[in-house]
């Protein structure tokens, strides 16, 4: 069952050695920041999933502050809310538990199963960043003229493009990559090799919504 309330994100603490790794997320319309790598390419999972409709990160209840695990973050997943947990390199595989019988659902996840995702993750961090320079804008009737482009036949980007030739290019690019963060556009290309112009992209179906994964 999803909490009335979200948790909250707990103050960030980092040692003088660790990288601060600054990023918009698009779900959650703020600026997060990160000093993991590896929680920084979990986010990118979460934020382009179309399915993870809100997330927390470094989470806590403020009525709970003393949690018997510590969870990078908490998510809503097709309305069932998970904390994530990301666990050491030896880590096999993804498991999911209850953390008690009445507790909140731990997912833990090994650094292995992020990297599996590296050509996609490294992907959408390069995409992201054009919802973040268009967020004050409202491009919604863009992407559903693009989405009616695109079709079930397929494009490129750079057809897209070329189509919209009379609308500013980041607002189109912004536009495509809006849909696929959506879930109304799916790139299968995206998991395989660096995006570019070239990258083909597909109307998902409308009883699809696995447009990210």
């Amino acid at each position: 069952m999803i909490a009335v309330t979200d948790p909250i994100a707990l103050p960030l603490r980092r040692s003088p050695k660790q990288t601060l790794h600054h990023v918009w997320a698009p779900k959650l319309r703020r600026t997060i920041m990160f000093t993991s790598a590896d929680q920084l390419h979990l986010w990118v999972i979460l934020e382009a999933h179309p399915r993870v409709t809100r997330y927390c990160e470094r989470p806590s209840w403020s009525a709970e502050p003393d949690l018997p695990f510590a969870a990078d973050f908490w998510v809503i997943l097709e309305g069932t809310a998970v904390w994530l947990v990301i666990e050491a390199p030896s880590f096999p595989e993804q498991s999911s538990e209850p953390h008690a019988d009445t507790g909140p659902t731990v997912q833990r996840i090994g650094i292995d199963a992020i990297n599996r995702h590296r050509v996609w993750i490294q992907n959408w961090l390069a995409l992201l960043p054009y919802l973040s320079s268009t967020s004050s804008l409202d491009i919604d009737s863009v992407v559903a003229s693009v989405v009616d482009f695109v079709g079930v036949g397929g494009k490129r980007f750079e057809d897209v493009e070329r189509h919209f030739s009379g609308i500013d290019t980041v607002v189109v690019r912004s536009a495509t990559i809006a849909a696929l963060h959506r879930g109304s556009l799916v790139s299968q290309a995206l998991q395989d090799r660096p995006w570019d112009l070239g990258t083909e992209i597909f109307r998902c179906p409308r009883s699809s919504n696995d447009a990210a994964q």
